[in-house]
């Protein structure tokens, strides 16, 4: 009977590891097949000079913004400011 019970519990222990495992096989192949194509767009020279220049960009424009915003603050901050402007 020990055996038996054994062997059941063994079986059943194995089953779930190996479906556990197969599942993620799955997924990291469905994985590997979506960047495939975007893994090799994305190693390209010319995209990632485009990824450059786009966060090139986006740098310049949030320091421009930053810049404005001091700016604005400290023509808040100026005591002969016309009170109306600030509405």
């Amino acid at each position: 009977m020990r055996f038996t019970t054994g062997l059941g519990i063994g079986f059943v222990i194995g089953w779930a590891v190996a479906s556990r495992r197969q599942r993620e096989e799955v997924e990291l192949e469905a994985r590997r097949e979506a960047q495939g194509m975007f893994g090799a767009m994305t190693r390209h020279p010319s995209a990632q000079r485009f990824g450059r220049r786009v966060a090139d960009l986006a740098g310049e424009r949030g320091a421009e913004a930053l810049r404005r915003a001091r700016q604005n603050i400290l023509r808040r901050l100026e005591t002969d400011v016309d009170d109306l402007s600030m509405n």
